[in-house]
């Protein structure tokens, strides 16, 4: 992990825990699209990514996740809801139309954690709905589920400190 990611973890009071990488590692490495628009989120989700042996690449609104997708189709995509230029969720549903992205599992990472914003994102296409702020571990290992095609059963949540 680079210093500035380590020192914008910190700051945020966010660790990436060590001796948690999954038992399998994948045959190849998982390229995972970041769309997030907070600079702090964005560097945590990347980090902890990369920490469980993921490739990423990151957008910060809805015009550069679309670009990078047609660039280089990611194998998923971690989603916020609230971006910029619009609206996250209307992304996943484009993308669920899209023939080229219609198999991408999407995990939604949102702030947001009423009842509706988890059915609306299932609604958009959405294989998971985790509310921010989440381990590390907690989002690679659902971010595995939804590449093994493993829905879940229910909202993951972590708990606020």
């Amino acid at each position: 992990m680079s210093h500035n990611c380590r020192l914008s973890a910190q700051r945020l009071g966010c660790c990436i825990p060590t001796g948690t990488m999954p038992t399998q590692l994948p045959t190849r490495t998982r390229l995972v699209l970041v769309v997030e628009d907070n600079v702090d989120a964005q560097v945590i989700t990347t980090a902890t990514l990369r920490h469980f042996g993921f490739e990423v690449m990151h957008a910060d609104n809805l015009e550069a996740a679309r670009s990078l997708a047609q660039e280089r189709r990611p194998d998923a995509v971690v989603l916020d809801c609230r971006l910029p230029d619009g609206d996250g969720l209307e992304l996943a549903r484009a993308w669920r139309t899209d023939p080229s992205m219609k198999d991408v599992p999407v995990v939604v990472l949102t702030a947001f954690s009423a009842r509706q914003d988890l059915e609306a994102a299932l609604l958009a296409g959405a294989d998971a709905f985790l509310v921010k702020p989440i381990p590390g571990a907690v989002l690679a290992a659902q971010v595995e589920k939804v590449l093994a095609g493993t829905r879940p059963s229910q909202t993951l949540r972590a708990q606020r400190p």
